[in-house]
């Protein structure tokens, strides 16, 4: 297997690391120690089509590979580690699952904001009892009604305190 990038990866690579060199850098080091979610920062992203990268056109997003998004993840990271991560949560997990398996209305009311920076999706994964490992989960969802119980508990939430939507 051929694990070089193409010429267009290395072209894509480069224009974000120029671009992350001379929009991320500078802040940097205030950015890693700063609470709160980078709202500018996902902004600027979605400004450079940074967000959605692994989502299909068709759903607003710009139909690249998994590996175009691993590109822009490190090109960013190089700069600013904590831009990096704004760029990983608007490719991959749980924006993929809604992208990849959402219903059109749900597509329709989250992808927007997600794909312009003003909104993420947290990720409640991680059990007292299984950690972060998906095949153990305990929580369930029971439908009830027009909606569903759940039931179980989470130990950390990635990105709860801001998101729209926890998956």
């Amino acid at each position: 297997m051929d694990f070089r990038h193409t010429p267009e990866q290395e072209q894509f690579r480069d224009a974000v690391r120029r671009f992350a060199e001379k929009h991320l850098a500078a802040g940097a080091h205030s950015r890693a120690h700063a609470g709160g979610y980078p709202w500018d920062v996902a902004r600027l992203m979605a400004s450079q089509g940074l967000l959605g990268i692994t989502v299909a056109e068709a759903d607003g997003g710009q139909g690249g590979t998994l590996m175009d998004a691993v590109i822009a993840i490190e090109a960013v990271a190089a700069a600013c580690p904590r831009s990096a991560d704004v760029v990983q949560a608007g490719n991959f997990g749980p924006i993929r699952v809604l992208a990849e398996y959402g219903s059109p209305a749900q597509k329709q009311k989250f992808l927007k904001k997600l794909l312009s920076g003003e909104s993420v999706i947290a990720v409640g994964m991680t059990e007292p009892e299984a950690g972060s490992a998906v095949t153990d989960l305990k929580t369930s969802a029971v439908r009830e009604g027009t909606g569903y119980r759940i039931n179980g508990s989470k130990i950390f939430t990635t990105h709860s305190a801001y998101a729209d939507l926890i998956l």
